[in-house]
């Protein structure tokens, strides 16, 4: 049996991580680099610009996630 300290701990933990791994990708998201793929020859700099317009204008939205242990943008069409 666990201790009310150590329980206490590890839902801590299990928060934390639950906090990490948040809502997985939806098939409709994307992200900059695949934009740009799908674009052309963007530079990052426009294609920032351009995504960052359309969430301005609330044609997409735009929300952080965990992919692969680094954190990027996710965008899906609001």
């Amino acid at each position: 049996m666990k201790s009310a300290k150590t329980q206490k701990a590890l839902s801590g933990i299990e928060w934390a991580v639950s906090q990490t791994i948040g809502i997985p990708r939806q098939p409709d998201e994307f992200t900059i680099f695949e934009y740009m793929q799908a674009a052309g020859c963007l530079t990052r700099g426009a294609a920032e610009s351009k995504l960052r317009r359309l969430v301005n204008d609330g044609g997409l939205t735009k929300r952080k996630a965990n992919i692969e242990g680094s954190i990027c943008s996710l965008y899906r069409r609001g």
